[in-house]
């Protein structure tokens, strides 16, 4: 049963991602670190993330919110090395939750109403789109294991990425997105967890969250709005 936990995230988000991009200080959530220089992540010979492709553009002296954003070793579902900024997030849409494979209360109906997030997005899923799922329980949930939640819920789909990786790292990328409760001992219980969606693009440092059972018409709708190239500036495109 979801509980009042999300409405707690839901105010730390809008802390996060509504502050000045200037300042970055001051947003209710903890420090994180810029890791972005952090070292590549192994050679892997199976699936590839393949490279954002390139759109918009961002002023070189603005901060942006992903720069909070921990670039931490990750595993997929298929046991391929990822870095969580660098490989999946940079100069792309994402939408992120957090799950465990064992959840048996918002899990299953969050998973169910992505694949329909998924199926209306169609072919930019894997392009410029890509659904990032995190265990939030990686001492259990190794490849195997979400290879088989993946399995109970439909099969892989092109460009949603289960990911498992160490659960301190995890949690910093947990945190610098804004999905935690404030209070310590919610937080703590994984059956508490959170039941929002973040989602952003990179290209443009546009970041918001939802809940993740809502209407995936809507949230479709508002992912594709919130989260759209801006226009060339007058001036800079071709005539």
């Amino acid at each position: 049963m979801m509980t009042s936990g999300w409405l707690r995230g839901l105010a730390v988000l809008s802390l996060l991602f509504l502050a000045s991009s200037a300042g970055g200080a001051g947003t209710g959530a903890e420090a994180v670190p810029d890791c972005h220089d952090a070292q590549p992540a192994e050679a892997s010979t199976g699936w590839r993330v393949s490279p954002a492709p390139s759109a918009g553009e961002v002023n070189p002296d603005r901060k942006k919110h992903s720069d909070r954003f921990p670039n931490v070793r990750l595993l997929t579902q298929n046991e391929e090395p990822v870095r969580f900024y660098e490989d999946l997030v940079k100069d792309r849409i994402v939408i992120v939750n957090f799950m465990y494979a064992e959840c048996e209360n918002i899990c299953l109906p969050i998973a169910q109403n992505l694949g329909k997030v998924h199926e209306r997005l169609g072919e930019r899923m894997g392009e410029d789109i890509l659904i990032l799922s995190l265990t939030i329980d990686s001492d259990v949930d190794d490849p195997a294991a979400l290879r088989e939640y993946i399995r109970r819920n439909g099969g892989e789909k092109e460009g949603w990425v289960y990911l498992t990786g160490d659960y301190d790292d995890i949690d910093r990328v947990r945190r610098a997105l804004g999905v935690y409760d404030l209070d310590p001992v919610i937080d703590a219980d994984k059956t508490e967890h959170s039941g929002l969606i973040t989602f952003g693009n990179d290209r443009t440092d546009q970041w918001a969250a939802l809940p993740a059972l809502m209407n995936s018409d809507e949230i479709v709708e508002t992912v594709l709005r919130i989260t759209r190239d801006a226009p060339p500036r007058r001036g800079t495109g071709s005539s």
